[in-house]
């Protein structure tokens, strides 16, 4: 069976694009940061994007195809991932590319859920078997991808420990929390919890587990959910995991629990932190 990856980077990174001040960036890397994709930005030491990261992270992992989800409008990604295979940068992984197109009401995206959607309508041939899908924002380590695909339960997610994440309390706060019954298996994604909902879970429990956004789906099994998957009354965008929290309804998810930190790119101060992070710990790669 191929082992494949779905990296959704078809976003607006409007958050990314918000003024910073008193923070010590270059000049380049603010420009990107305004311009590019978030995963695109060139975070590593010797120029790499957090994309570069991720597929060293695959190709570690053992996987082997690897489906870009694009803005309609992104003029570079593909064309520098195209670059890569030639030069055989990612050997053993083979590149597939879709867009995210933007519907005529609208002046973003519509969505993680509908990003998936997008995705697996425009590449028939992926959407019977097993993917891993993960934002292009995050680095995800080998052992997370290699848990999820090993799972004995074709769908599953990570469930992780919100302490070990080192994330500032306002923003973890905002993180949606993982429920899981006493066999393991997905309750839901709760978004927003109470105090009293996270008090309950760390009694119960001893631990507070959060979604960033990795799951591992059968294709076959998760194209309904996506295709009914609503908007989000708040933020008008139809999110996975909404899609995924319809698919606990009909199949076993499983939950695997895991303590680490997550790097993620949000906005600009973030970058000094995602460049700490790999220096320290990818020094092969810069």
């Amino acid at each position: 069976m191929n082992k494949r990856l779905l990296i959704l980077a078809g976003g607006m990174s409007s958050r990314m694009k918000k003024a910073a001040e008193n923070i010590q960036l270059d000049q380049q890397l603010i420009q990107q940061a305004d311009t590019l994709t978030k995963g695109m930005i060139q975070v590593g030491s010797a120029g790499q994007s957090l994309i570069d990261y991720q597929l060293k992270n695959a190709q570690d992992a053992g996987f082997n195809e690897v489906l870009l989800l694009l803005h309609p409008e992104d003029a570079l990604t593909q064309e520098y991932y195209e670059s890569a295979a030639t030069q055989q940068k990612y050997a053993g992984l083979s590149f597939r590319y879709a867009r995210q197109f933007i519907p005529a009401d609208r002046q973003k995206p519509a969505g993680t859920a509908d990003a998936v959607l997008q995705a697996l309508q425009q590449t028939p041939d992926w959407q019977i078997g097993r993917l891993v899908i993960c934002n292009s924002d995050n680095l995800y380590s080998i052992e997370a991808l290699n848990v999820l695909w090993n799972s004995e339960k074709p769908n599953a997610l990570i469930s992780y420990d919100r302490e070990a994440l080192r994330f500032a309390p306002e923003r973890i706060q905002a993180f949606a929390v993982i429920r899981n019954d006493e066999e393991g298996n997905l309750i839901d994604i709760h978004e927003k919890p109470s105090k009293e909902e996270i008090d309950s879970i760390l009694e119960k429990t001893g631990r507070v587990g959060v979604s960033m956004n990795l799951f591992v789906v059968e294709a076959e099994k998760i194209l309904p959910c996506l295709e009914t998957t609503p908007y989000h009354a708040t933020r008008n965008e139809k999110e996975l995991p909404t899609a995924i929290n319809k698919l606990a309804t009909i199949e076993k998810v499983a939950v695997f629990p895991l303590s680490e930190n997550v790097p993620d790119l949000t906005n600009k101060q973030d970058i000094l932190t995602v460049q700490n992070y790999l220096k320290a710990h990818y020094s092969s790669l810069n």
